[in-house]
């Protein structure tokens, strides 16, 4: 969060945060997906939704890109800054 606290473009740390949350939901949709290994209904329901969080995660992150591409607010600009580069 601190990071995001220094990120100088308001629509680039909304988009982040969009695709961190996006990001975690991948993340635990396939955690449970491995939980259900062996069990065909659930583990198809499941998949279900992990593909539909893998999606949700592109776009975010590609909404993310995009707008670094039009802006030049890029989170490595910030890193640079802050370590002195």
């Amino acid at each position: 969060m601190l990071l995001l606290s220094r990120m100088g473009c308001p629509a680039a740390q909304a988009l982040f945060e969009d695709y961190a949350q996006a990001a975690m939901e991948h993340f635990e949709a396939t955690d449970t997906l491995s939980n259900l290994v062996g069990q065909h209904g659930l583990f198809e329901e499941q998949k279900e939704d992990v593909e539909r969080a893998h999606e949700k995660c592109s776009a975010a992150r590609l909404a993310l890109e995009q707008h670094w591409a039009q802006h030049s607010c890029h989170i490595s600009e910030e890193l640079k800054l802050q370590s002195g580069s």
